[in-house]
């Protein structure tokens, strides 16, 4: 069968299987590093599952820390375990970014009831009020999981979150509204004494940074689920968890993790290398290459061209190995290398501008050397920079 031209821009790479689990929307089945959480919230639901007393909880931590895709497991779990127990239990997810005000938050919620519900002519009161016929004629209680609840709180203040917590005695139902409160700051912060009176200070869970493990546990995750077999170099995920260790974000990890197959594909390549991962970190972090070469002394520039050769087609090289490549280097410029004590100095300067990226090879590496990486710029860029510079001289 002939292709059109513009047909051919969208037939299926080699490297990437299924791009669901690039997607920040994803919800996997596992959470690594997040089961505690999943387990604290279980217990704390647990009397609205088997008593349909309501719950609420609020959730803080900074970004990419796993607050909303623990809180959509969550809901997907416990949609299960009330199947299983006879208990229906639907779940509304809101972004409160998109809606923030109170009333577009209800009409949120009643649209998962009936699509076509007008967006406008009912009051507060009203909408609560058929959100309740709603909830008795499909026998369900209600959990409403508000993400960036801090952005609604500010707007709009706390009454609906109160309305939410007073569901069942104002209405007088059986059925209950419970609520999960995600945010980066604190949202017990923004409710008045009224409200906070409903929620217990122990509902308050914090996520904290991925730590490196995490993250490469995390990218190793979705690797083996959105590739096909053996297109990632098995030292990407390494490599993307010190690029994002600093900020501990899941979410950074992944999208390097995408960005990176996106340029192997883009480049008619069929294998993610360190090279792709570099190049997509230089993308999303932007980078004054030639104005931070100005601040580095001749030696230093030398250094990092030897540690951009060793790490051209790899992740990681060894000081020994630089220090080698390094000498080699001096010989190729007529420069005199320095000693090691000096070398050893220049090299831990480089580390602390950000130029290059040491660690310990504790991290899942046999031995106790130090490896070096170069994370937020292509090799192959400083190469062609700095041959020119230095080897036109």
């Amino acid at each position: 069968m002939s292709m059109s031209p513009e047909g051919i821009f969208f037939t299926r790479g080699a490297i990437i299987k299924d791009n669901r689990p690039l997607s920040f929307e994803y919800v996997p089945d596992k959470l690594p590093f997040r089961e505690d959480k999943l387990r604290e919230l279980s217990i704390k639901y647990r009397p609205l599952l088997y008593s349909g007393i309501p719950q609420h909880v609020a959730m803080t931590g900074p970004v990419g820390t796993g607050k909303t895709v623990v809180a959509r497991r969550f809901s997907e779990l416990l949609t299960e375990a009330g199947i299983e127990a006879g208990v229906c239990i639907k779940v509304v997810y809101v972004n409160c970014r998109q809606r923030k005000t109170d009333s577009m938050v209800l009409l949120g919620v009643l649209n998962q009831f009936d699509e076509h519900f007008p967006d406008r002519g009912f009051s507060k009161q009203e909408m609560l009020r058929i959100i309740k016929k709603h909830m008795t004629k499909s026998r369900c209680h209600l959990l409403v999981i508000l993400d960036e609840a801090d952005v609604l709180l500010k707007k709009s203040g706390s009454d609906l979150i109160y309305n939410f917590t007073r569901f069942q005695e104002e209405h007088d139902t059986p059925y209950s509204v419970s609520t999960i409160l995600i945010s980066q700051k604190n949202p017990l912060n923004f409710l008045d004494p009224s409200t906070l009176s409903t929620f217990k200070r122990t509902n308050l869970l914090h996520f904290g940074k991925y730590n490196w493990e995490a993250l490469k546990t995390i990218v190793e995750q979705r690797i083996e689920l959105a590739f096909y077999p053996g297109v990632v170099d098995p030292d990407i995920p390494d490599l993307i968890a010190d690029m994002s260790e600093e900020t501990g974000d899941a979410r950074f990890a992944i999208e390097l993790l995408g960005r990176a197959a996106e340029i192997a594909e883009e480049r008619g390549e069929e294998r993610v290398t360190p090279e792709h991962a570099r190049a997509a970190k230089a993308l999303t972090k932007p980078y004054i290459f030639e104005d931070l070469l100005n601040t580095l002394n001749i030696h230093q520039q030398i250094q990092l061209l030897a540690a951009a050769r060793l790490l051209k087609h790899k992740s990681y090289t060894t000081t020994g190995e630089l220090e080698s490549e390094y000498r080699v280097l001096c010989e190729e410029l007529s420069k005199k290398p320095l000693g090691h004590t000096q070398f050893w100095q220049y090299l831990k300067e480089l580390d602390a501008q950000g130029v290059i990226t040491t660690r310990r090879s504790g991290k899942g590496v046999v031995g106790n050397t130090t490896q070096i990486t170069i994370a937020d710029i292509p090799a192959e860029e400083i190469i062609r920079y700095l041959e020119k510079r230095l080897l036109s001289k």
